[in-house]
C-alpha cells in the first residue's frame, strides 16, 4: 500500500511544478511584451510641454537634426586691406584736386578731410574708401603722380575665419529665434509666456549683434581705406633770408603775445600797486 502512495504522491508534486513553470513563463513574456516606462509618454509630454528649453539646448536641438556633419560653406577668401602713404608737393591746392578726381573716377569717396599749419608746413591728410576691386589701379593711378613718396604702406588681413565662423552662428540663433516663436503660440499659461518671451529677447540680442560685427566686417572687406597725406613747405622755409625774416617775425609776435598776457594782468598789478603805497604810508607814519 505504501509503495502506489508514494507513485501517486510523487506524480502529484511533477503537474504542481511542471504548472507553476508555466506560469512564470507566461508573467516573464507579458512582462517583455509591456513598453519601456516612460518612452512615448515622455516623449509626448516633451514635445506638447510649452515650457521654452534653454538657448544652448534648442541650439543643440537645431542643429542635430542629422547625424551627419553640417558641410563648411564654401565663402571666397574675405580680405581686408589698409594702407597709407605720405608724399611732399609743390603745390598743395593742386594736389588736393588731383586726388580727388581719382576718387571720382575710382568711385570711391573721401571719409575725412583735414589740413594742419605747422611752423614750416601746411598738411593735408585725407582718409578714402576705396572699392576692393579697384584699390590695386587707385594705388597705380597715386604712384604715377607722385615724384617720391616719404613713406607708403599696405597691409592686408584675412578675416575668412570669422566671418564663417559669424555667418554659421547667425544661422543657428535665427533658427533657434524661430523654434521659440513656435514654442510661444503653443505656451499655456502666463508663466510659460513670459519664460519663452525672455528666452527670444535674448536671442534676439545675440543675433543684432551678429548682425552689426557681420555688417561691419562686409563694410571693411567692400571698402579699401587708404590715407594719404601731403605737404607743401612753406615758401619762407626754402632760403637764408627767408628764413631770417620769419624768425624775426616770430620773435615779434612772440613780444606781442607777452605784451598782451601782461596787459591782461592789470588787476593785479593795480592791487600789488596799492599794497606797496600802502606800506610805504605805513613806514613813513612811523619816522
Amino acid at each position: 500500500m505504501k509503495t502506489p502512495f508514494r507513485y501517486l504522491l510523487s506524480l502529484l508534486l511533477l503537474l504542481a511544478m511542471t504548472a507553476c513553470s508555466g506560469q512564470d513563463k507566461q508573467y516573464e513574456a507579458a512582462i517583455s511584451d509591456m513598453p519601456a516606462a516612460g518612452s512615448a509618454v515622455e516623449s509626448r509630454v516633451a514635445a506638447e510641454s510649452p515650457v521654452a528649453p534653454s538657448p544652448e539646448v534648442a541650439a543643440e536641438d537645431v542643429s542635430a537634426g542629422s547625424t551627419q556633419p553640417a558641410a563648411i560653406p564654401q565663402v571666397a577668401q574675405q580680405i581686408i586691406r589698409e594702407g597709407q602713404a605720405v608724399f611732399e608737393t609743390s603745390d598743395l591746392k593742386k594736389t588736393k584736386t588731383w586726388i580727388e578726381s581719382l576718387v571720382r573716377s575710382h568711385k570711391a569717396y573721401i571719409s575725412n578731410d583735414e589740413q594742419n599749419k605747422g611752423s614750416d608746413r601746411i598738411e593735408q591728410r585725407m582718409t578714402l574708401r576705396i572699392p576692393a576691386d579697384r584699390f590695386d589701379a587707385f594705388l597705380g593711378d597715386l604712384e604715377k603722380g607722385v615724384v617720391r613718396f616719404d613713406s607708403k604702406s599696405i597691409t592686408a588681413t584675412d578675416v575668412t575665419e570669422e566671418f564663417i565662423d559669424i555667418s554659421q552662428r547667425l544661422k543657428v540663433k535665427k533658427a533657434t529665434e524661430e523654434r521659440y516663436i513656435a514654442l510661444l503660440a503653443k505656451a499655456a499659461s502666463v508663466r510659460d509666456v513670459l519664460e519663452t518671451e525672455k528666452y527670444i529677447s535674448e536671442v534676439r540680442s545675440e543675433i543684432e549683434s551678429l548682425e552689426g560685427r557681420l555688417k561691419y566686417l562686409r563694410n571693411r572687406i567692400g571698402l579699401s581705406t587708404l590715407t594719404v597725406t601731403f605737404y607743401q613747405l612753406k615758401p619762407e622755409m626754402q632760403g637764408f633770408a627767408s628764413r631770417f625774416g620769419l624768425a624775426f617775425s616770430e620773435g615779434w609776435n612772440n613780444f606781442l603775445s607777452f605784451l598782451l598776457g601782461a596787459i591782461s594782468l592789470w588787476p593785479f598789478l593795480i592791487a600789488g600797486a596799492a599794497i606797496i603805497g600802502v606800506v610805504r604810508f605805513l613806514l613813513k607814519l612811523r619816522k
